[in-house]
């Protein structure tokens, strides 16, 4: 069974310290998540060194980051979306935080794999993206109930208007071996406590975290076309999403061109445009974007912009400070174009 990426930030740590935990990520274990280290405003847990930290007022704390950019952050545990853990020792007064002992690589893993019990909701979105996207062409527009070898339903996939939702409780390992039934377009009741989600997020959650290259071949050669911002929330996007985006919202570029503009790295290009196929926001066909291309405004000089934003289409990345928000983009352009449709062996 195919096993996401997961990304960890680390927060408080000297560049040594770091080193230490590369090593140890460096080697993943068969059958387990991969890890790397990510920017802390982009990871998927974090992991703050307990040395680093003052007690203020309440449960809040200040870390000094050991960054020059930004000396210090204030965070209060309860409040923080993300899984969290410190290390000791930890100022006297702090309470109600988890604590991780990074002090040796057998402790690190044990202290890693409590992260990837507290991320199971997202692995089994990743698990259940991969068997989206392995059945693209076989999927024909409906809606389809995920159901596991003991009769169990998992999730239910509505393909007339792209939205899921899964049990909560799933394992990743349950949509391996699951079974996909089609069911009567009327049959959309949704069971109560089930998690709603779009098809769009199954699927960039697939994309953005797996190691397989599953951009289309075409996406190497051809010209790539902005069709629309992906509608999903601010937090999913990621440094090399927004850049992307802007570059392709100036005009449309091959993937050559994109590297050579963007400066990203052509493996990190891959993926990134791979999420934003399965978002339905790119398109190698003029026809397919044609409305956004003829709405399409001069940008002008994009020199004086901060790097983080797409000119005429009103983005900003947030500060991770605001990620417990799941809003659209503000001032975003409206949907010029239909998402291509799911069950549509020639999407572009």
């Amino acid at each position: 069974m195919e096993q996401p990426v997961l990304r960890l930030g680390l927060l408080g740590f000297t560049a040594a310290e770091k080193s230490k935990v590369m090593e140890t990520i460096a080697q993943p274990n068969a059958g387990w998540p991969r890890w790397e280290l990510a920017d802390f405003e982009m990871a998927d847990a974090w992991c703050i060194q307990g040395s680093s930290v003052q007690h203020e007022q309440g449960n809040t704390v200040r870390v000094c980051t050991l960054q020059a950019s930004q000396p210090t952050i204030s965070l209060n545990p309860s409040e923080i979306t993300r899984p969290t853990a410190f290390t000791e020792p930890l100022p006297a007064g702090l309470q109600a935080v988890e604590m991780v002992n990074f002090s040796t690589p057998q402790l690190m893993r044990v202290g890693l794999q409590r992260f990837e019990a507290w991320l199971r909701p997202l692995r089994a979105q990743f698990a259940l993206g991969c068997e989206l996207i392995s059945r693209e062409r076989e999927l024909v527009q409906g809606i389809y109930h995920v159901i596991d070898h003991h009769g169990k339903l998992l999730a239910i996939i509505n393909l007339f208007k792209w939205t899921a939702a899964l049990l909560p409780i799933a394992r990743p390992v349950d949509f391996e071996e699951a079974n996909w039934a089609q069911r009567p377009s009327m049959a959309t009741d949704v069971p109560a406590g089930f998690v709603s989600i779009s098809v769009a997020q199954l699927m960039w959650s697939y994309a953005v975290r797996t190691t397989q290259n599953v951009l289309p071949i075409r996406y190497k050669k051809d010209k790539i076309y902005l069709r629309k911002l992906p509608n999903l929330p601010l937090t999913y996007l990621r440094d090399e999403h927004l850049v992307v985006l802007r570059a392709l919202s100036s005009k449309p570029l091959k993937f050559a061109e994109l590297a050579q503009m963007t400066q990203v790295p052509d493996v990190m290009l891959a993926r990134a445009l791979a999420a934003l196929y399965f978002a339905g926001s790119i398109t190698t066909k003029k026809s397919a974007a044609g409305q956004l291309e003829k709405l399409r405004s001069p940008v002008g000089d994009q020199s004086s912009l901060p790097p983080d934003t797409l000119p005429g289409l009103g983005m900003m990345r947030p500060g991770y400070l605001l990620d417990s928000g799941s809003a659209s983009y503000p001032g975003a352009l409206s949907d010029m174009t239909a998402p291509a449709p799911f069950f549509d062996p020639k999407r572009n």
